[in-house]
């Protein structure tokens, strides 16, 4: 900071082009991890979906006397998951490029 301000940076400048790069550089991968985390815990994901698809499954293995719709509960919920774990893994991988 104190480089940014010898040079004539305001304090916002100094903020905006000096510090802040540096911070989500450094903290964007824990961020990353933590908000998929959060979308697998949420209580929609994991207190009634994944219970509320589990039960179902187990009814229909109930019934059944097989496996398959167990499987078929872990496949949706994969399905589910999948796409934000590609997206936030687009975005460390972005962020580790411009890095270098």
């Amino acid at each position: 900071m104190e480089a940014a301000r010898s040079t004539g940076l305001t304090a916002a400048q100094t903020m905006r082009f000096v510090v802040l790069p540096q911070a989500v550089r450094n903290v964007l991968p824990d961020l990353i991890s933590n908000t998929l985390e959060v979308v697998k815990l949420t209580s929609i994901a994991s207190v009634v979906a994944l219970p509320e698809l589990l039960f179902r499954a187990r009814q229909a293995q109930s019934v059944t006397y097989n496996a398959s719709p167990i499987l078929a509960a872990a496949i949706m919920y994969f399905i589910l998951l999948w796409p934000v774990v590609r997206l936030l893994s687009r975005l460390e991988n972005k962020q580790l490029a411009a890095r270098r």
